[in-house]
């Protein structure tokens, strides 16, 4: 590797680390590229050129991404297929896909570029809103697409197809068709389960539905899935809840899996177990009680 694209969450507070992470390529000798707000936010502190995502997805060997989840998947989403393996910095609350935390950059980062790393290859989802059978809307997700209940609120009524054939009806503030990577996203929030990165599947997860019966489905990953919006006084198709497509009664959300692929890089360390048991507090065990002999006269 000898090109490195740094992106960044656009967030004054992120300075001081970002010009670190530079300082920390630079000593190792590696031509570093910035994307443009990663340039705007060093003006002053340092002189780089700003680059688009796209276009630094093709000059670059890698990608460092410093911020959340959020951050990486919108690099994510534009660089995919360029071939440009990313390497998440966190500097957000959960960090699900951002591996590496601000006080191991100077050791792991180099470590990590010189291929002392594991990886991983996920799909992206591909996702077109059609009406009266005419594209309005394309985009894509790496963690999910669906219907969401706009800013005045209320139910949306939708069908589901999968490869051409009616599967429910159903009535809830929204659905999330989500990937493996997005299963501990909104779709873990909305009751869904958690699926293993490595799986080929998507999930269908309703949100808040109003009947009990209407629960989460896995499904293989190959399926074409389609979303008719029967109903709604405001909804909106969304791509990773950062791409919005305002949506009409007849519409179809028509997701497919995509050809596009994103890399992403671990350290060394990484174990997707441990990394559920450190995030969502499934290592914590609660001091043992001191339970009386049943058998004590005082119980």
């Amino acid at each position: 590797m000898k090109k490195i694209g740094v992106f960044v969450k656009p967030t004054e507070s992120l300075c001081v680390p970002l010009e670190h992470i530079v300082k920390v390529l630079s000593s190792q000798g590696y031509e570093v590229l910035l994307e443009e707000r990663a340039a705007q936010t060093l003006e002053g502190r340092m002189a780089f050129r700003g680059h688009a995502r796209r276009e630094l997805g093709e000059l670059c060997d890698a990608a460092v991404v410093l911020g959340g989840d959020g951050t990486i998947l919108g690099v994510a989403r534009e660089i995919a297929g360029c071939e440009c393996p990313l390497i998440g910095v966190n500097a957000g609350r959960l960090g699900f896909i951002t591996d590496v935390v601000l006080e191991d950059v100077d050791t792991v980062l180099p470590a990590m570029l010189r291929g002392e790393c594991s990886s991983d290859r996920r799909h992206l989802l591909e996702g077109v809103v059609l009406r009266n059978g005419k594209e309005i809307c394309r985009n894509s997700a790496v963690n999910d697409i669906g219907f969401s209940h706009g800013r005045a609120g209320g139910m949306v009524d939708f069908i589901i197809y999968v490869d051409g054939r009616q599967m429910s009806s159903q009535s809830a503030d929204g659905i999330i068709c989500s990937t493996s990577t997005g299963s501990t996203a909104y779709a873990l929030a909305a009751g869904g389960p958690i699926l293993h990165p490595s799986l080929e599947a998507v999930q269908l997860v309703p949100v808040a539905p109003h009947t009990l019966s209407n629960r989460p489905i896995v499904l293989p990953a190959n399926l074409k899935i389609e979303i008719e919006l029967v109903s709604a006084r405001d909804a909106v198709a969304y791509f990773d809840m950062q791409e919005f497509c305002d949506v009409i009664p007849g519409d179809v959300l028509r997701i497919e899996q995509s050809s596009r692929t994103i890399e992403i890089l671990h350290p060394l360390n990484y174990d997707y177990f441990e990394l559920l048991r450190r995030k969502l507090k499934w290592n914590f065990s609660p001091a043992s009680v001191h339970r009386k002999d049943s058998a004590d006269p005082a119980q």
